[in-house]
């Protein structure tokens, strides 16, 4: 019998995915969530929810810019809620709270090799996997992923990975190549998944960069060019009417 019962615990610990190291809450209008990753590496991050109560509620994955955090993605968290849609707001590794091993160890971005960088799309596949593990009111289903240059290059890598396709992918600046992060081939894995691919005119380098892209889209790719702004996240700023554009733009998908 005891041989039994040490059986049955330990097989259903096995069940458990890594990182879920805590029953999930009663939800509140923001959780804070920590994830360790399989290489022990603490992932920090948000789920903010709207203020209409559902079931089941569409999720937006939001990944941010090489050198920012996930708390520079100005109005669109809030439009996106103000929609009914769940945001999961994430801190990429080595950026914002997402900075200590499980030893208390921190790791900058700025010291990253391109290998660290490989371990991106990692991480955002197992922590969706451990969101809806722990939180069945977010949709297995119903999602998008929303990147920024490095963010872009993670959301594509990541998509690619996920079993469930998300029912679109929003990409500002992203690029062929960026810190190793190679994306031709998982463009063209991603089926007919819809696309909406964000430049500005001044950032020359992403304003062709999205053109090529669209050589290795299968699905529905569409192109929204702003006339100023940097790269990724600085064009939120630059240009007011941006996350309107992308809230609207993931609104057609996600109907």
């Amino acid at each position: 019998m005891k041989k039994f019962v040490i059986y049955f615990i330990i097989t259903a610990f096995l069940l458990v995915p890594a990182g879920a190291n805590a029953a999930p809450k009663k939800q509140k209008s923001t959780l804070t969530l920590t994830y360790e990753t399989k290489d022990s590496f603490i992932i920090k991050s948000k789920i903010l929810y709207p203020k209409v109560k559902k079931t089941t509620y569409p999720v937006v994955i939001l990944l941010h810019s090489l050198g920012y955090s996930s708390s520079y993605w100005t109005s669109l968290p809030k439009l996106l809620n103000d929609k009914g849609y769940a945001v999961l707001l994430v801190d990429l590794r080595g950026h914002g709270q997402s900075l200590y091993d499980s030893n208390f160890r921190i790791h900058y971005w700025t010291k990253y090799s391109d290998l660290q960088f490989s371990k991106y799309p990692t991480d955002v596949i197992e922590l969706i996997s451990y969101v809806l593990y722990a939180y069945k009111n977010i949709s297995a289903q119903d999602y998008v992923i929303v990147g920024a240059d490095i963010g872009a290059n993670t959301a594509i890598l990541a998509a690619e990975k996920m079993k469930v396709k998300p029912k679109g992918i929003v990409l500002i600046s992203a690029s062929l190549k960026f810190k190793g992060l190679y994306t031709p081939i998982a463009m063209t894995n991603l089926g007919s998944t819809p696309i909406m691919a964000i430049a500005s005119k001044r950032d020359n380098y992403s304003f062709n960069q999205i053109s090529e892209l669209k050589k290795f889209a299968q699905g529905k790719y569409d192109e929204k060019i702003y006339p100023i702004g940097g790269a990724g996240m600085l064009m939120l700023k630059a240009n007011p009417s941006m996350a309107s554009d992308i809230a609207n733009w993931i609104g057609s998908v996600l109907k």
